[in-house]
Parts: C-alpha cells; sequence; structure tokens
C-alpha cells in the first residue's frame, strides 16, 4: 500500500548513494576482468548495475544467503528438501522455511519497525542471540532473556572486554559448552567472568549457578521455538516433517535442543556454518522478476487476459536475464499470482504454470487459492476471489555445484583418536558430565558416528551432541543429529522445574501470537483486518483460578460466564455472545462479538480461550450499528444471548444465519466470526501441546505461579509506587450527540488495609461520575477491565517484558455507583461508548502522575473516532465504511508523543488505497497538522488530518470528541489542539462545520468532509525544549514558524535558529515562569481554560454553539429511581451554577423542550 511504497522510495534514496559508491569503489578495485554479482533479499544474485538501480533489494540480503546457502547444498545434494533454517548469531536469530527445495519468499522486507515493498526470503527474526542478556526485574523477579544485546563491544563476559552482564554466551561458558579457546585457539574465554555475570542472575532468582545458566538457555531457546512455529505451524506446516538445519556462530550448539521442541529431525549441521551466509552468495543463482497490479475478480476476467499479461512479464523479465549474459536456454521461468477473497486483508501468492492455465483455465488458479486458504486457515469462504498482482520471475540454470566427498571413516563407532581435542565436563539436565569428548571437526570423516555427550569444535563453531542424541557424518561432511534410541522419555516438567514458569510464559505468548497471525490472514471486515480491532485471551480453566485471564487483554469474560451460565460445557462447545449486560462489562458494545472455547486435555478442563472483535454492523439504527441518538440497547442492534455457536463441536448453523441475517455487512459477519473461532481454536491446540510438554499439573501450577507473580509484583507497586493520601482527579467527554455536555467522570484513587491484615489494596472510587446518559455514549465497565488497565500501566512500566494477567486483581477494589455513566442499568445505550472508554485512559493518567514524575504525562489521544460513510453504488450494490481515525499521543517523561497514532498500540489504519477501491471515495489530503500538538519541553504528537471525497451520494455518520475541551498540556506544557469536522458542499462551496457526534448526514457527490483530529497535550515548560530540535520540526511540517515562538524560538529566513532572538525571548518566558510561581517537577494541568471560560469562547473558535448542560436536565427512567442518583445530580447541578454563575440556566437549556434540545437533523 502506499506507506509502504513511500517507505520504499525513502529507504531507496538513503541506502543508494551508499550503494553506489560502494560498488563503485569495489568495482575499480577488482578491474574489469571480474564480473561482479550482488547477492539479493529474495536469494537470487543480480548485477551491479540492477543493485545500484533497485538498492532497496539488497536489504536483506545477509540472511538470505544463509537460506541460499542451505537451499543450493543441504536441499540440493541431500535427500532432506524440506528443512526448517536456524542461524543464530551474536544478537538475534533467523529462521526460514523451506519446502520441496525452495525457500518461502515474502513480498516485503521487514527492517526493524519498517516494512518495505521488495521481495525478500520469508526470514522472521527473534532477538535471542548468543548476546542477549539475562536480567532479573526487580518488581517481578521473573527470568528474560533479550532483547538487549551486549554487542561485540563490550560483548558477553567471556570476551574480556569490560562486558559484566550474563548473555547466553555467558551460560553456554558455565554449563560447558563452548571450549576455553575458540578461533583455532586464538581466543581464549574468561570463564570466571562469566561465572560472575551468570551468578548475579542465580542470586536474584534463588538458583544455582548451573541451574541459573541451564535457565537461560531455555528461555531463550523457547523464544527461537515461536520463531521457528511462525514459520511452520502458522503456515499450516507441521514441523515433525521438516530437517532443521543449524548454522550460524551460535546456531549448532542449540540445536539439539531446538530440534527437540519442533521434533524436526534430523538436525543437519554443514561444514563451516558461521559463514554459512557468506557460502550461499556462491551457490544460488541470478534472478529478476517482473509483477503488475491488476486486481479483478476472477468473474470479470478471462484466462486468455491472464495468459497475455503473464507472457509479456515473461518478456521482460527474460530480457534482462539475456543483459546479463544468460541466454534464454538457460533460463527457468515460475509464474504467481497474488489472489484473496474479495475484500479480504492478506493475500495469498498462488503459483501456477502456464500450461495448465492454457489447459484448464481459471478453474486452475481457483482451486489452488482455494485449497491453499483452506490449509492455512481451515475454512474456505463462498466469495468471489480477486486477482491483485501477477508476476513472472526468471532464474539462472545455474552450473552443478560439485561438492567434494569426504574421506570414508574406517571407525564403527567414535572417530579417529586423532580427531579427539580435548576432554572436559558439561552440566546438562541437572547431571553433570565428566570426561565428555571434544572433537575436531576438521578431523572428522564420512561414516564417523558420535555418541552424546560430546562437542565439536571448528574454527567458526562448536556444535553440542546432548547427552539423549548422537551424530554422524555424511559423505559431503554434514553432522546428521538424532534423538538417542535409548533415550529416556522424560516429561519437560521433570527437565525445567526451576524455570517451567518462564516457559509456560513465553508458550502462552507465541499462542497468542499466533492467535494475532490466524485472525490477520483471515478476517475480512476493515475493522479487523486492517484496523485490529479484536482482542484474544487464554485463561486458567479449573479450580479457584478458572476464568482468570492469564495471558490477553481487557481481562477475562469467562468468569463472568460461569457465573450466569446454567447449561452444560462440554468439550467441543463454542460459546458466543455480543451482550454486555450479559457479561458485566466484560464487552462493551453489541458490535463486540465474543466467543469463549473450552479447552479439554485428557477429559479435563485446562483452559479457556476466547477472543473478542469489533463487527461491522450488527442491524442497529444506523448503518454500523452506532446510533449516536440510541436511547436503549434495542435500537443498537441484534442482541445475542449467551448461547452455544457449537454444541460437541456441531456448528448451530441456524444462529450462525440469525447473526448474518441482521447485519447489514454479511459476508464480514461471517468471515469474522468464522475468524473468532479458527484463533480460539489454534489456541486450544497450543493449550494442549503445553500440557503434553509439561503434564497438566504442572501447566495449571505455571499459570498459577504467573498469577500469584503479577499479583505480588503489584503488591510491591503498592507499597512503593503508589502515595498513602487520597487523590481525586476528573475529566470531561464533550457531549452526548444530543446537544448536551459535557459530562464529568471523576474517580478517587486511595489505600485501604485488606480485611486479613496481609497488605493492602488500592481502590478507585468513582463517586461523582455524572448520572448515566439517554444516549448512547455510556459505558458499561467491567471491574476487570479497569483493573486491568491500571494494573498494566503501573506493571508494565517497571518490567515491558511481563505477562498481563488478572493475578493482582484481588489488591484493588473498583466501586463505581449503579445508574452512572460509567455503570449504566439496562435497556441503556451502549454502543457509542468508545468516547469514554479511552477518556478514562487519560484520568488513569492524570490519578497515577500526581505524586509519580515517572508516571507523569499529558493527555493524550483517548479516543476510537469512527467515520462511517454508507449508500449504493452505480451497480446498484450496497456499501459501507468504517474507520477508525488517529491522533496525537501526548508528551511524556520520556519524550515527544508520536504523531498520527492510535489509542490502541496494536491498531493500524486503513490504507488510503483500499479505501479508494472498495469504496466510492476519494482520499484528497492526508497528514500530520502541524501545531495541533501542545508545546512543551517533550511535545505532544500532531493529529492528522484527512480529507474525504464522496463519489456517491450516501449519508456519513461521526463519532468523536475533544472538540470543546482540549488534551491537557502537564507540569507547564500546553494543552493539544481540539477535533473539527467540516462539510465542504460541492454545489456552492459553503463550508459547515459539523458536530463531533452526528448520524444521518446526507452527503452528494464531490462533497468533501475535513477531519481533523486532536493532538497530544505538552509535557513541560516549552522554552526548555531545545531550540535546534524545534526549527528541525519546523523545516519537517510539524511545527509551523509561528508555532515555534511558543517555545520561545526564532528563526531566520533560512529557517535556522536566530540565537540572540531566541535567547532574549526564553529568558522573557522564564521571567513569567518565575512570577507565576511554577515549582519544577509539580503536578499541575492545563486545560486551556475554565469550562466557563471554554464555554464563553466556544462559537467564536470552533464554529458551534457550546453544548446544554447536563445537570439541567431532567433525570428519567430507572435512574431517577435511585436515592444516590438523585443527590449526585443536585449536586453536579450546584457545582455548575458555582463555575456558571449567571449564565448557569443559559448554558444549562433551562425552559427548553427537553425532546428537542440539542437535537439537529441533518437528513
Amino acid at each position: 500500500m502506499e506507506y509502504e511504497r513511500t517507505l520504499t522510495t525513502v529507504v531507496a534514496a538513503m541506502v543508494r548513494p551508499k550503494v553506489e559508491k560502494y560498488l563503485d569503489s569495489l568495482h575499480a578495485a577488482l578491474g574489469e576482468s571480474f564480473t561482479i554479482r550482488i547477492l539479493r533479499s529474495d536469494g537470487g544474485l543480480t548485477s551491479v548495475d540492477l543493485a545500484k538501480e533497485f538498492s532497496s533489494n539488497l536489504l536483506y540480503s545477509g540472511p538470505a544467503g544463509g537460506v541460499a546457502g542451505v537451499a543450493g547444498i543441504i536441499a540440493q545434494k541431500t535427500r532432506y528438501k524440506n528443512l526448517l533454517t536456524f542461524d543464530m548469531g551474536g544478537t538475534s536469530t533467523d529462521v526460514c522455511l523451506i519446502q520441496n527445495g525452495i525457500p518461502s519468499l515474502r513480498r516485503e522486507t521487514t527492517v526493524g519497525d519498517l516494512t518495505v515493498r521488495a521481495p525478500s526470503v520469508d526470514v522472521r527474526t527473534v532477538g535471542a542471540g548468543g548476546g542477549s542478556i539475562a536480567h532479573v526485574p526487580e518488581v517481578t523477579k521473573a527470568l528474560r532473556v533479550g532483547p538487549e544485546s551486549a554487542g561485540a563491544t563490550p560483548g558477553p563476559a567471556a570476551y574480556g572486554k569490560g562486558g559484566v552482564k550474563a548473555t547466553v554466551t555467558d551460560a553456554n561458558v558455565v554449563l560447558g559448552y563452548l571450549p576455553p579457546a575458540l578461533l583455532g585457539g586464538a581466543f581464549k574465554m574468561d570463564i570466571t567472568a562469566s561465572k560472575r555475570a551468570v551468578q548475579v542472575i542465580a542470586d536474584a532468582i534463588g538458583l544455582t549457578l548451573n541451574e541459573a545458566a541451564e535457565g537461560i538457555l531455555r528461555v531463550a531457546n523457547e523464544k527461537m521455538y515461536g520463531a521457528l512455529k511462525s514459520v511452520s505451524v502458522e503456515r499450516g506446516h507441521d514441523p515433525r516433517e521438516y530437517s532443521l538445519v543449524a548454522f550460524g556462530g551460535a546456531g549448532p550448539l542449540h540445536a539439539c535442543a531446538l530440534a527437540r521442541l519442533c521434533q524436526s529431525y534430523p538436525v543437519i549441521i554443514p561444514p563451516s556454518p558461521g559463514v554459512l551466509c557468506a557460502f550461499g552468495d556462491a551457490v544460488t543463482s541470478l534472478r529478476h522478476e517482473v509483477g503488475r497490479t491488476h486486481i479483478c475478480k476472477l468473474t470479470d476476467v478471462s484466462a486468455t487476459d491472464i495468459l497475455d499479461i503473464c507472457k509479456s512479464l515473461s518478456t521482460q523479465a527474460s530480457a534482462v536475464l539475456e543483459m546479463q549474459g544468460v541466454d534464454s536456454s538457460r533460463q527457468r521461468h515460475t509464474f504467481e499470482a497474488d489472489m484473496r477473497y474479495s475484500g479480504q486483508a492478506l493475500s495469498l501468492p498462488v503459483a501456477f504454470l502456464l500450461e495448465a492455465l492454457e489447459r484448464d483455465g481459471l478453474e486452475i488458479l481457483q482451486r489452488s487459492f482455494t485449497t491453499l486458504h483452506h490449509t492455512l486457515f481451515t475454512y474456505s469462504l463462498d466469495l468471489p476471489i480477486e486477482i491483485i498482482n501477477l508476476r513472472s520471475r526468471v532464474e539462472e540454470i545455474s552450473d552443478d555445484v560439485i561438492l567434494v566427498d569426504l574421506v570414508k571413516s574406517e571407525n564403527e563407532v567414535n572417530p579417529s583418536s586423532n580427531a579427539l581435542a580435548e576432554r572436559t565436563q558439561i552440566y546438562w539436565n541437572g547431571d553433570v558430565y565428566y570426561d565428555v569428548p571434544v572433537w575436531e571437526r576438521n578431523e572428522l570423516r564420512s561414516g564417523d558416528r558420535i555418541v552424546g555427550p560430546a562437542i565439536i569444535t571448528e574454527m567458526d563453531s562448536n556444535t553440542l551432541v546432548m547427552p539423549d542424541h548422537r551424530a554422524e557424518v555424511d559423505r559431503f561432511g554434514n553432522i546428521l543429529l538424532w534423538p538417542s534410541e535409548s533415550a529416556a522419555v522424560r516429561s519437560e516438567a521433570e527437565d525445567n522445574q526451576k524455570i517451567i514458569t518462564e516457559l509456560v510464559e513465553a508458550s502462552l505468548a507465541n499462542a497468542r501470537l499466533e492467535m494475532d497471525a490466524l485472525i490477520l490472514r483471515s478476517a475480512l471486515s476493515p475493522a479487523m483486518r486492517e484496523q485490529l480491532d479484536y482482542f484474544p485471551m487464554i485463561s486458567a480453566g479449573s479450580g479457584p483460578n478458572e476464568g482468570k485471564m492469564v495471558i490477553g487483554q481487557f481481562g477475562s469474560y469467562i468468569q463472568h460466564f460461569l457465573n450466569i451460565w446454567k447449561g452444560s460445557i462440554e468439550e467441543g462447545d463454542v460459546f458466543i455472545t455480543n451482550d454486555p449486560y450479559d457479561v458485566q462489562g466484560g464487552i462493551s458494545h453489541l458490535n463486540d462479538m465474543l466467543v469463549m472455547l473450552p479447552v479439554y486435555y485428557n477429559g479435563k478442563r485446562v483452559a479457556w480461550t476466547a477472543n473478542q472483535g469489533h463487527f461491522t454492523d450488527v442491524g442497529g439504527q444506523t448503518p454500523g450499528s452506532l446510533p449516536i441518538h440510541g436511547r436503549t440497547i434495542f435500537e443498537d442492534g441484534i442482541q445475542i444471548p449467551l448461547s452455544k455457536l457449537y454444541d460437541k463441536g456441531q456448528l448451530n448453523e441456524a444462529l450462525v444465519n440469525v447473526i448474518c441475517r441482521n447485519s447489514r455487512t454479511p459476508d464480514f459477519s461471517r468471515a469474522d466470526l468464522h475468524a473468532l473461532v479458527a484463533a480460539c481454536r489454534i489456541a486450544g491446540q497450543r493449550v494442549s501441546e503445553m500440557c503434553a510438554r509439561f503434564g497438566t499439573e504442572a501447566f495449571e501450577q505455571a499459570l498459577a505461579d504467573l498469577l500469584d507473580r503479577n499479583k505480588m509484583a503489584f503488591a510491591q507497586l503498592l507499597k512503593t509506587n503508589i502515595p498513602a493520601r487520597r487523590m481525586t482527579f476528573h475529566d470531561w467527554m464533550d457531549d452526548d450527540g444530543t446537544g448536551l455536555g459535557p459530562w464529568k467522570v471523576s474517580c478517587t484513587m486511595f489505600k485501604e488495609p485488606l480485611e486479613d491484615g496481609s497488605g493492602e489494596r488500592l481502590v478507585y472510587d468513582f463517586d461523582g461520575t455524572d448520572p448515566q446518559a439517554e444516549s448512547s455514549v455510556n459505558w458499561l465497565v467491567s471491574p476487570t477491565t479497569w483493573k486491568m488497565r491500571s494494573s498494566a500501566y503501573l506493571i508494565k512500566a517497571l518490567d515491558p517484558s511481563i505477562t498481563l494477567n488478572d493475578g493482582a486483581y484481588d489488591l484493588m477494589d473498583v466501586r463505581i455507583p449503579l445508574g452512572t455513566l460509567l455503570n449504566p442499568i439496562r435497556p441503556a445505550a451502549l454502543s457509542c461508548r468508545t468516547h469514554l472508554l479511552g477518556r478514562t485512559l487519560d484520568l488513569i493518567l492524570g490519578l497515577i502522575g500526581q505524586r509519580q514524575p515517572r508516571f507523569m504525562t499529558a493527555a493524550g489521544f483517548s479516543d476510537s473516532p469512527h467515520f462511517f460513510y454508507s449508500g449504493w453504488r452505480i451497480d446498484g450494490i450496497y456499501f459501507q465504511l468504517y474507520q477508525i481515525s488517529f491522533g496525537g499521543v501526548p508528551g511524556r517523561p520520556v519524550g515527544d508523543g508520536l504523531d498520527g497514532h492510535s489509542m490502541f498500540p496494536s491498531m493500524k489504519t486503513v490504507p488510503n488505497e483500499i479505501l479508494e477501491l472498495y469504496f466510492p471515495l476519494r482520499i484528497e489530503h492526508y497528514s500530520t497538522i502541524p501545531d495541533s500538538g501542545g508545546a512543551g519541553l517533550h511535545r505532544g504528537g500532531n493529529g492528522i488530518r484527512i480529507d474525504y471525497c464522496f463519489l456517491r451520494p450516501g449519508e456519513i455518520s461521526l463519532h468523536d470528541d475533544r472538540w470543546l475541551t482540549k488534551p491537557w498540556g502537564v507540569n507547564g506544557g500546553e494543552p493539544g489542539a481540539r477535533s473539527s469536522k467540516t462539510l465542504v458542499r460541492a454545489a456552492d462551496g459553503v463550508r459547515v462545520p459539523l458536530p463531533s457526534k452526528a448520524d444521518y448526514i446526507a452527503v452528494r457527490e464531490g462533497d468533501i468532509l475535513e477531519w481533523r483530529t486532536w493532538g497530544g497535550g505538552g509535557y513541560g515548560v516549552p522554552h526548555k525544549r531545545p531550540a535546534e530540535v524545534v526549527a528541525r520540526e519546523v523545516r519537517e511540517g510539524l511545527v509551523s514558524r509561528n508555532g515555534a515562538l511558543r517555545y520561545g524560538v526564532v528563526l531566520t529566513d533560512a529557517l535556522e535558529v536566530d540565537a540572540v532572538a531566541t535567547s532574549t525571548v526564553r529568558a522573557e518566558m522564564e521571567a513569567r515562569k518565575t512570577v507565576e510561581g511554577r515549582e519544577a517537577g509539580a503536578f499541575e494541568i492545563d486545560r486551556g481554560g475554565t469550562l466557563a471560560e471554554l464555554f464563553g469562547r466556544c462559537e467564536a473558535e470552533t464554529g458551534l454553539p457550546p453544548p446544554r448542560l447536563p445537570s439541567g436536565r431532567t433525570l428519567r427512567g430507572p435512574p431517577a429511581a435511585l436515592p444516590h442518583i438523585m443527590a449526585l445530580h443536585a449536586k453536579r447541578q450546584q457545582e455548575d451554577r458555582e463555575e456558571f454563575g449567571a449564565n448557569y440556566e443559559r448554558y444549562a437549556g433551562v425552559g427548553v423542550d427537553e425532546e428537542v434540545r440539542g437535537r439537529r437533523s441533518y437528513r
């Protein structure tokens, strides 16, 4: 999409000059007699000229070289064609899958956090290498490995260059797996330093030196195991059907352990594994591909059309290789089509032969795609299939690589004594092994057999043959490792008693990632497939912890379900609901479809997996089913009470049909429901595998330990980071879409002793929050959801690697008065709860930051603004768009807020090209808004501007906030800019300011909606921000020239800092700050004015009249019968009278008909 292509252009502009300079120098040094070939990211070679022109194709050539070496040597020369490659170096590990001798490719190259549109070998990287640092966070006492690396300098402690932190290499040294001298004896290991570094870890977690070293390796191995599963299991491949090829400097040391986890045998250690990447360059061949975007449904195109395009592409690609000296007779042609269900997120590459396409027509493409989709996702859909891209790849048919056979061994058991370098001792699985042979690999012969334990050493790497493995050398010098026939059968619980909790934690994290990957690939709606609006989780399945979330988001719904479900729960069942009242707010509106699956192992329920995803439409009053004017939940859409979607494995087709029939987008609903269930099932399979691997009892104990760990960490935080005094904070939701607002959300946080005297609990009391609204902005807050949010913020700040779970919830109490905005009474409408859901994030920041500088931050983009556009295409087909907007992250103690970001970090924007492809609109403008982030020492992130030009008549709905109040700045930082919505009518050019929340806004062809989101508040005094940073941001368009004056920065005509003028202005700003008496470090917020002041300036600044105060309404319905609500309402009236004085009655709308007050028609 456009973002990836833009990155590709930028990366090419950055990389190309360096590539050109290097290649020109290399060519000049070698002379004309040498022909230079450059390795590409996809494992093929290219010429110097093409390498310069397409420099972005070289970014991943390093990892690609190793994969090319495996494909060219192992796959070509042995009988092992299905391979998992495992390349472990100093800082990271790269893995890839090779099927039938061909490496998997992907259409994008990801470097760090950047994704470039360039083909590459599908290598997955994980931050676990020899230099990965082990550490134990003080608050959780959990063993962590990586992603921080010691690098080459100072490197592991064993290098003797000043490194003091324990690394994976140091753990290998302590256990005896690495010889005292490396590189043929030229490099001596500092064993004492390694022991000293690992002992620090041992002392921190209460283990012996050797136990700690083994723990470090096993945690690292678990991370690498997750990466291997990501390229195999997630793709529908069984790793047991593949052999593991280990290389890189550290790969052979960990090969047996990884093979044991994957059951991928034999393990193959090629000769010189430390330099296999370089060897791969020599055995691969020239390659070029040409592609064309050709978006069409299979029903709208003919096989002849596709054939003509493919032949044209093939001719172009062939000509490029001919220019590089490869005759057409030495070229191999392959073809691929990127295909997907129409509207689906991820396309699948489908390989095909031109001959088959000519013979069978488009049926061959349809059949291949359907089969591949079912293999990957376990289901297929009755939806139109479309082609996205067509490709022709041409590769040189290279000369066969000739490998020299090793001399045949004359020994039947051990190698010749000439190969024995020394004997050593190692520690493995709790036992010490003495007299372990260390063999010189260059002295081994074909047919040599080695029984573990043993170490095989060579110049560039070392291979560990574990005690339960054996090794054999093949004719080409590859070492083949197998599990010993006599190896004792032991559960991993027995092997890993000391660190089983860490291993289960890592396995759960891998399972969660697998759930994410499956939904991403198989969901159909933009909400789930593009913006990732889904939230998977896994919970304990039995005993006192049943239903407690052990990994996931938003806390558990399972306990709420168990409290009210009266029917049976059996293996094969899948439960479903979208009713928030059924699960006490575990989901928050009817669009959130929740599925829950009990996981059984050997007849016992051991876990629950669950998933909630946002459905685009559930039959509500308005397209998208988020009616702002809805007064009851009946107007929000269809309510699915707790039901069985599957009963002992049997699908309730009638229920699925009911859900789809009550949706304006039934195809989305059906596909997304399949995706949610499939993700739960894959997680259930992984849980069963954990039970088989560790034992059920050990697995359940690990879950209990994980929950206890978070509880103990939170208890410690209560003691050390939460002050004893009561802290109160409030914020506002600007309006409810019917003209009433702002709505107050208030919370008081304090500690109180537990009843048993064992400690304290943290209490959140929402007394003072406004009574519930009569529109759909209420949010039924689940106490577990609030506990998850607040505990996550605290614990993650001190241990970012911790797995969030429900363990700490016993140490928190959430008190929300019934009948208020956050605890409405059925049948209150809930569909537009997103504004309160987000605003309470600012509430957490305001509460916790008051006395803790490390948690102090400004207000940010605390919302998920929704935009809807619906109508009829010119061909009579209904369309409906649902999109979430992004804004500015607040300035923080650690730095600036991010520009144009989501409230939920996992969410992504819908690419503009997707919008324009599937909906009748054009994106006229998309950018961040200069100066919209609050000025500060750390600037608030900017909001975004997106202009939609509508190409068909239709209706739009708007759901946004912060158009009246501002995202507050903190500690001298200024507030961020407000949001705004303006409709520019094509007929007359009139600009119509729109409210932040409205339904049924009619648009015509050519009308333009200018949508601007708000920025984040600033942190710290603006004139303390480095002047050069401000100048640079002016040049980058993030801050305007006038906006630089907010920081006290004066610029020259060349947009450089005018040092003299800047110094003068900043001195004046500092003097004003001193006069105002601001204290450094004191908690101070800037809301941009009092409510009365904001009301007084509202129409002049926004073009809209101020809302009517909710305290002026007459309460009706269930809340009016509650004495505490009536008392609260009276209190709010008094507060508003004091705030607004003589203007109260005007702003409260006293005397205005309540049925029409604030309502406005846009039909």
